[in-house]
């Protein structure tokens, strides 16, 4: 991931779809990941477009920034990209000087080689894999000079014809002054599958999910999505690392096991060699023609896991079954809801809700919270929560509680609290609000998130104090996003949409996976 580091300057390996800068509040690009999860706080003084990859320069201080510019003004620095591209050109070197927005700009462009043969609508596609060197980049300048020359950059939607899984552009060298050492990031690995004419989802397909995500997430944890759902075409598959043992689950309820093992495990054989797995379990979920429920069928690949073992997050252990629980333990979709959480619980009183196996509770008391309660019906829940405290020795204290009782009930014993004894009653400073979509027990009754919401968003923002704050989630993917949120922004005065990790990408059409929404009353 990291590239160099110094007194002045970090360079980082950049994944692709990951943008170098935030493009709206709650998005994370590269700074924010670096300052949210490392606490290494950057200056931007060079980009790289979100789907471009490679390697990418930031100032670690102002005075490195102002020196930046004066580099970038006098052409000291030296950047070579490589692209593909579906044209052969007939030259091997020239020169481009097109000005773009009215200023001057120069690429040179080297032709290297024939890369391979890719599928597309139009049909099978040449590649052949080009170098581009630039001292100062303006806005789009490899691209848009790639078009000007005929070569226009596979993938590219917006300047080129051709639609791909991501842009074949990658930034694979620079030179800085200042740095005695040529700064280059390996060929990306979707580039290096074309090459070897591995365009299977084992080949091709896993290649682009480690295009993705590089080796940013082991740097704070050993537990990743791997492939998030629908990203390999045609495979309606999720899988999940964690520690040394994998989970998949097959959404397709109709598949043939033979059928979903023949197309799934040459995957799951990379997911091992790649990440250094041992096996895992691979989950298919079937409804059941006589219940009106989902029923799990479970076969295992390579090594069987453990019934419990434990996995880190930012040094934090939290125990996990792939075998005896429906949910492993701990959802990988809230890792960097878990880490603002983390750094904004110091003195706080938290209470999570809905809390199953009490991950935010051990991150709030870990980060300093006064004290954390757990609400959940679900008593298998809450002790994996107190094992959790224990594991990470932060059950001493008591500032970890854990209530076996209804939500709804609970917030009610609350509200009629704050109402009979308002003198007595201790307000709220932070409250994790992430309900199932549907729920039913015997002591709770029925839950439907969709009548619930506003319930709950009005109740949480009654026993906040003003100021506080509140995560509120939900994973309803057929739901309907602007109505969860208007009920929120009806309430609270800042409401601000989180977008998931990067091992979970947004693509465009398709469902939202979660829903976070980050609130302040």
């Amino acid at each position: 991931m990291i590239l160099h580091r110094d007194d002045n300057w970090l360079v980082v390996d950049k994944p692709e779809g990951l943008a170098t800068h935030a493009g709206k509040p709650g998005e994370l690009g590269v700074v924010e990941w670096l300052e949210l999860h490392h606490g290494i706080k950057t200056h931007v003084v060079s980009r790289l477009d979100r789907g471009t990859s490679g390697a990418l320069l930031l100032a670690l201080s102002p005075e490195a920034s102002a020196l930046a510019q004066g580099i970038h003004e006098e052409g000291e620095a030296v950047k070579t990209y490589e692209f593909l591209s579906a044209v052969v050109s007939e030259q091997e070197k020239w020169e481009c000087d097109e000005t773009l927005d009215g200023k001057t700009a120069h690429t040179g462009f080297t032709r290297l080689e024939t890369l391979g043969t890719i599928n597309s609508p139009a049909g099978p596609l040449s590649l052949t894999i080009y170098e581009a060197r630039i001292k100062r980049g303006r806005k789009h300048q490899i691209r848009r000079h790639a078009v000007a020359g005929g070569i226009p950059v596979f993938g590219d939607d917006r300047y080129g014809p051709h639609r791909h899984d991501r842009l074949c552009l990658h930034c694979r060298t620079l030179y800085w002054p200042g740095i005695d050492h040529l700064l280059e990031s390996p060929r990306p690995a979707s580039f290096e599958a074309i090459a070897a004419g591995d365009l299977t989802p084992a080949g091709l397909g896993f290649a682009l999910c480690r295009d993705r995500r590089l080796d940013w997430l082991p740097t704070i944890t050993n537990t990743f999505r791997a492939v998030h759902r629908d990203e390999i075409k045609g495979l309606p598959a999720a899988v999940d690392v964690y520690g040394d043992y994998f989970d998949a689950v097959w959404f397709d309820e109709t598949a043939d096991p033979i059928k979903v093992a023949e197309r799934l495990d040459p995957v799951l054989e990379k997911v091992c060699r790649s990440y250094g797995c041992l096996g895992g379990t691979v989950r298919t979920h079937r409804r059941n023609p006589h219940q009106r429920r989902l029923v799990t069928e479970i076969r295992f690949f390579g090594q069987t896991p453990p019934d419990f073992f434990t996995v880190l997050e930012h040094d934090l252990q939290y125990e996990i079954s792939l075998t005896k629980t429906q949910h492993t333990g701990l959802f990988l979709d809230q890792r960097d809801t878990r880490r603002r959480l983390f750094l904004a619980a110091k003195g706080k009183r938290l209470a999570n809700l809905f809390a199953y196996t009490c991950s935010f509770s051990v991150v709030a008391v870990s980060g300093g919270a006064e004290v954390a309660f757990s609400v959940d019906l679900a008593k298998p829940g809450l002790n994996t929560g107190k094992s959790n405290f224990v594991l990470n020795g932060l059950a001493e204290d008591g500032r970890g509680k854990f209530i076996q009782e209804d939500v709804r009930r609970w917030i009610h014993r609350q509200l009629r609290r704050q109402d009979e004894k308002p003198a007595e009653w201790q307000p709220l400073d932070l409250v994790v609000c992430d309900p199932p979509v549907f729920a039913s027990s015997k002591k709770g009754g029925k839950f439907s998130l969709e009548t619930e919401w506003p319930r709950l968003a009005e109740a949480t923002h009654r026993l906040l104090a003003p100021g506080g704050q509140a995560m509120f989630a939900n994973n309803h993917r057929t739901g309907y996003h602007a109505a969860y949120r208007r009920e929120l922004t009806s309430r609270f005065v800042q409401v601000q949409d989180l977008r998931p990790p990067l091992d979970f990408p947004v693509f465009e059409g398709r469902p939202h996976h979660v829903r976070i929404f980050w609130c302040v009353k």
